[in-house]
């Protein structure tokens, strides 16, 4: 086979389609997520050894009024702390969070939201008005009943997507978390997805064109090889 004339050519080819199929891919997931709260875009780059990979960019999304006591937002550096069922902490943006008739603070999927020693917060479904500051401290009625745990992290280049809307660390790298510092707590507010529609749809047309532009070369060779393959039988 490595003796094949179009071998390499037909390798190069379909290795680009696919490549350019996984961009697409990775767009369509992130105009599907445009009005996920906290999304985080990814984009397809190649790394210092020419190696493809998923890159997730955590620039702040523009903040969305609410007027919901229990919506809340991040300015800043920083990621909110749930628990899974499975009791495993994972990191999020999203602060869509409501309260269960048994007063627990949960996010919008109905997992535990965490405080700043990693415990669940606590609210009374009975109790008055609930106040969170921009530090995150959760305050109902005149009493302080927790604070939200915003932690960070230093390397986010260690975050990986692990689906409904979190983070966990790469396979082999230790997620560290410390608390954060540079955030500002919005109650009333969703922080948007980053996702910039222009830019994704300027990436789509032109990873289109990109993969057209292989398929095409994948035919054309085809031909080639067609004819190659008919001219030998003749002259047999």
């Amino acid at each position: 086979m490595a003796d094949y004339p179009y071998y390499n050519g037909y390798r190069d080819a379909v290795h680009g389609a696919l490549v350019q199929q996984r961009h697409m891919d990775i767009i369509s997931n992130n105009l599907a997520n445009l009005n996920t709260p906290g999304f985080k875009s990814d984009r397809l780059i190649f790394n210092d050894y020419m190696t493809r990979e998923i890159q997730t960019f955590h620039d702040q999304g523009s903040l969305k009024v609410t007027d919901n006591p229990l919506d809340v937002a991040i300015g800043g550096d920083g990621y909110f702390q749930i628990k899974m069922p499975d009791g495993e902490t994972r990191l999020t943006r999203s602060g869509s969070f409501h309260m269960t008739t048994q007063g627990a603070l949960v996010d919008a999927m109905g997992r535990t939201v965490l405080d700043e020693n990693k415990a669940p917060i606590n609210l009374n479904p009975e109790g008055g008005k609930i106040f969170i500051d921009s530090e995150g401290g959760v305050n109902q009625g005149n009493e302080r009943v927790g604070a939200l745990g915003v932690v960070t992290v230093k390397d986010k280049n260690i975050l990986q997507k692990q689906g409904a809307n979190t983070f966990l660390a790469k396979e082999g790298k230790q997620l560290q978390t410390v608390p954060a510092t540079d955030y500002t707590i919005t109650q009333g507010a969703l922080e948007a997805s980053n996702v910039v529609v222009v830019r994704e749809m300027v990436g789509m047309i032109n990873a289109f064109r990109a993969f057209e532009s292989y398929q095409k070369a994948i035919h054309t060779m085809g031909e080639i090889d067609s004819k190659a393959a008919n001219q030998v039988g003749r002259v047999g």
